[in-house]
């Protein structure tokens, strides 16, 4: 069972991390949700769905994961849904969920590849934030032109 996680795993995250940068310029071009932004919210599910599935394997190590595999899925819920009904400040709501759920993974993969240490927890979160928080504040006319 845990082996087919696995690959259910990396399967999904390769297509999420892949999907997510086109899941947020095509849902704020097209001012609604699409095909991509739906296919990205169940690639990050699964993703989220397999780790919490690994987790018990081994619980010492991967406990953590745990939490942030559900706070990693909400993010791109709540993405999913302010693009369901755009309106007002929506545009913000998809960039703060599709892109929060995309910082989570690319922390994911840092935490796992490289050696364990404070920064690859805080760089990817910090970049990001910092990336989505600028954007979120460029009028919504200007993402018509993306």
């Amino acid at each position: 069972m845990r082996d087919v996680a696995l690959i259910l795993h990396v399967a999904a995250g390769v297509l999420a991390i892949v999907l997510g940068p086109f899941a947020i310029v095509t849902t704020l071009r097209r001012k609604r949700l699409n095909w991509v932004g739906e296919v990205y919210h169940w690639a990050v599910a699964l993703v989220c769905l397999s780790a919490l599935v690994m987790v018990p394997y081994d619980w010492a190590g991967l406990w953590v994961f745990w939490p942030i595999s559900l706070a990693s899925y909400l993010f791109v819920y709540l993405g999913q849904r302010s693009a369901e009904s755009p309106g007002g400040l929506w545009y913000r709501g998809v960039l703060r969920g599709y892109g929060g759920g995309w910082i989570a993974l690319w922390t994911a993969i840092l935490v796992v590849s490289v050696a364990d240490h404070p920064w690859t927890w805080a760089v990817p979160i910090v970049l990001g934030t910092a990336l989505i928080e600028w954007l979120c504040f460029r009028p919504a006319k200007a993402w018509s032109s993306v």
